[in-house]
């Protein structure tokens, strides 16, 4: 009686980690993209190099996953805090990690991530890009978007990107790099 008490624990507890797996549950309880995140990045992507292509001069951006995990680390901290503004002497960590991750590379530029003063003249990160809906409002809007210099740059190939939540809408950041 012992081993199958032992043997249904032992099915439940594998049961249940295929579950989280499934549902998106990182190890170590740390948080990971949604599904929708995940379809909203590529659809992004998608987005970002069809413009490019529209360009006579620019190759499409190749996604790194070096610098799409750095861009995440930003994005997941705003996550964690429920907040799209976070106070710079809370992120200085965060930073310390990111330029660690993208320091063999060289960036071209930012999108989505801006920094501002308070009214106490502390340095607020903040972001600043929301998804846009796939609707051709939506469309429009991103096209707007992609007028940005971040993403008009012949030299630059290599992309980092990530998507967040934060109170029902979807914000994303990335940065482009030689």
């Amino acid at each position: 009686m012992k081993k199958l008490a032992r043997l249904t624990a032992l099915l439940l507890t594998g049961a249940l980690l295929l579950m989280l797996t499934a549902c998106g549950a990182a190890p170590g309880g740390s948080a990971s993209m949604t599904p929708e995140e995940i379809a909203a990045k590529q659809r992004l992507l998608g987005e970002i190099n069809s413009y490019r292509a529209t360009l006579e001069f620019a190759a499409p951006l190749e996604e790194v996953k070096q610098l799409s995990d750095a861009e995440q680390i930003w994005v997941e901290q705003f996550r964690a805090a429920g907040k799209t503004k976070l106070p710079e002497s809370t992120t200085n960590e965060t930073h310390q990690k990111w330029a660690s991750m993208t320091g063999n590379w060289t960036r071209c530029d930012t999108f989505g991530l801006g920094m501002k003063k308070d009214a106490s003249g502390e340095l607020i990160d903040i972001l600043l890009a929301k998804v846009p809906a796939n609707t051709p409002e939506g469309k429009a809007e991103l096209s707007e978007a992609l007028n940005h210099h971040a993403f008009n740059l012949s030299a630059c190939t290599r992309i980092g990107i990530a998507v967040v939540t934060i109170d029902g809408q979807m914000y994303w950041t990335c940065s482009v790099y030689y």
